[in-house]
């Protein structure tokens, strides 16, 4: 009996070692070292990099807007976006690392910018407006000036151009305080107390049309000396 049991027992241990390897082999990226992890293919992005809008914020007055400068730049029209397939072991690692995503720019573009400025908001009492900034971009052959952009002072290059301002509207979510209901209550210690600690706030939304929170800034070349499309 006992060799019987042995043999019953070697005869198992076999089975079991069978069905390992060939769940290994099976599944190989269950192997250490990342084996059998398919790589994503990388992604290629192309970019509109020329753009006549900016937006900035609705309480700037348009007045305030002032042309700075205008020179020539490079823009990036193409991009490659690949992923590393055993970052993502990293980051569970490692929740502060490095991102899975690598962007690099594919090709670049010639483009002409026009840089603005307006008065920002005044933060605080005592605070001195400064100025903030955003930038719109041409293609070179759009913009009338030739190998002559150094040779313009500011006035001149800014003359080029035409600025209007525009504020659109927008969908908003907001509480219905019609048909609304909100629990009485006081303040104690600083904190919200329910006079009736079985009363629940019934708070209903709805969507209303209010102006956009940003000022759209539309830059247009006075005379373009071509037709291109943007």
């Amino acid at each position: 009996m006992n060799k019987t049991k042995l043999a019953l027992f070697a005869g198992a241990a076999a089975v079991v070692a069978i069905g390992v390897v060939l769940a290994i082999r099976m599944n190989p990226s269950s192997t250490s070292d990342g084996q059998g992890t398919i790589a994503k293919p990388a992604q290629i992005t192309e970019l509109t990099p020329f753009t006549n809008v900016a937006s900035i914020p609705a309480t700037v007055d348009p007045a305030t807007i002032r042309f700075e400068r205008l020179r020539m730049v490079d823009l990036a029209s193409k991009t490659k976006t690949t992923t590393d397939p055993n970052c993502k072991d990293r980051q569970f690692r490692d929740p502060d690392g490095s991102n899975c995503q690598t962007v690099a720019v594919e090709a670049r573009v010639k483009a002409l910018e026009a840089k603005y400025s307006y008065s920002g908001p005044v933060i605080g009492s005592e605070s001195v407006p400064g100025r903030d900034e955003f930038s719109v971009y041409f293609r070179a052959e759009e913009v009338p000036v030739g190998d002559s952009i150094d040779k313009l002072n500011r006035e001149q290059a800014g003359s080029l151009f035409e600025v209007t301002t525009s504020r659109s509207t927008v969908q908003q979510k907001v509480i219905d305080k019609e048909h609304s209901h909100f629990c009485d209550g006081n303040y104690v210690d600083g904190n919200w107390t329910r006079t009736d600690p079985k009363c629940q706030d019934q708070v209903q939304y709805m969507t209303q049309t209010v102006p956009s929170p940003n000022l759209l800034v539309q830059v247009d070349v006075r005379h373009p000396a071509t037709t291109a499309t943007r």
